[in-house]
């Protein structure tokens, strides 16, 4: 009538398994995410607003240069709102970051909005 204990599956086995499943899961979706992500899936905006440039500054805190019919802009993003920090001639940004030049993060943001600020980079 009841089950014998060699009929129950162990518990460490099913742990086991389950913790490589979740793993593998785990693995697998982060693999896919940085696929699709050096691809530029979900990146790349289409109509009036352009992302030219992205700089972060903390895990949860960045500095975006935003192309928005002709103007650009210098938009701080945090926990908080969205926070308009300079309007920027499109002229400088096209001369700055040449006309169809892929825009690169990190160092050349920094010297791009150093130059914008009339400072050298240190």
């Amino acid at each position: 009538m009841g089950a014998s204990a060699a009929d129950l599956p162990g518990l460490g086995n099913s742990f086991a398994l389950s913790l490589v499943s979740l793993a593998v899961v785990c693995l697998l979706a982060y693999l896919v995410l940085r696929w699709f992500s050096r691809r530029g899936v979900g990146g790349r905006s289409e109509g009036p607003v352009r992302v030219l440039a992205r700089c972060s500054l903390e895990p949860r805190r960045a500095v975006y240069l935003l192309q928005v019919a002709g103007r650009c802009f210098l938009v701080g993003v945090g926990d908080g709102p969205m926070s308009l920090l300079a309007e920027i001639d499109p002229a400088a940004v096209r001369s700055e970051l040449g006309a169809g030049a892929p825009v690169q993060a990190g160092l050349r943001f920094a010297e791009v909005l150093s130059r914008f600020r009339g400072r050298p980079k240190s």
